[in-house]
């Protein structure tokens, strides 16, 4: 009788969780050259902005244009190694050390855009903590520097898609990301 107490009370534990099979994951180069359209959402515990997006990626370089609801450019951000650039539309330029520098006085939100080509193109730094993956051994849910970056949805089934829907957040300050168009080359 003892025995079948036993394998009864067994049988109700709770199960054990498990870390996600990281090693399971396929093997993914880095993307240092790629382009993507598409729409951005951020905003903080007291703004928000939604623009559109047309990003140019290559290296250390980097070509955003933002645009508004009817598609008219707010604002071109280049950068590079060194610096960034911002043309408003009006012509008016602004120069910083960073393209996140100038993407906070533009949209109102403290942006990680120094981060970003990694964790769009599913491919977290080595410090990354990978918190979730699904079926497919893609990314799920990533912790990288207090970040936490949702992969929503990605462009097709297979293992090496690329994500096509994320959500970025840390504290009050999220972002959400919807690529309508992927250039990887």
């Amino acid at each position: 009788m003892p025995l079948i107490l036993a394998l009864g009370l067994a049988g109700c534990a709770a199960p054990a969780l498990r870390a996600p099979d990281v090693a399971a994951r396929p093997a993914v180069a880095e993307l240092t050259r790629f382009a993507l359209e598409g729409r951005l959402l951020v905003k903080d515990a007291e703004r928000s902005a939604a623009v559109g997006l047309d990003w140019q990626h290559e290296g250390a370089r980097d070509d955003w244009l933002f645009t508004g609801p009817l598609g008219q450019g707010l604002a071109r951000i280049e950068s590079d190694a060194a610096s960034a650039r911002m043309t408003l539309s009006d012509g008016r330029r602004t120069e910083a050390a960073s393209a996140a520098e100038l993407a906070e006085s533009l949209l109102g939100v403290d942006a990680p855009l120094a981060r970003l080509p990694r964790w769009v193109t599913a491919r977290p730094a080595a410090g990354a903590e990978v918190r979730e993956v699904d079926a497919q051994g893609r990314l799920r849910r990533v912790v990288d520097q207090g970040w936490t970056i949702e992969y929503l949805d990605y462009t097709g089934e297979a293992p090496d898609a690329l994500p096509r829907k994320l959500d970025i957040h840390r504290g009050d300050t999220r972002l959400r990301l919807i690529v309508d168009t992927w250039n990887a080359n």
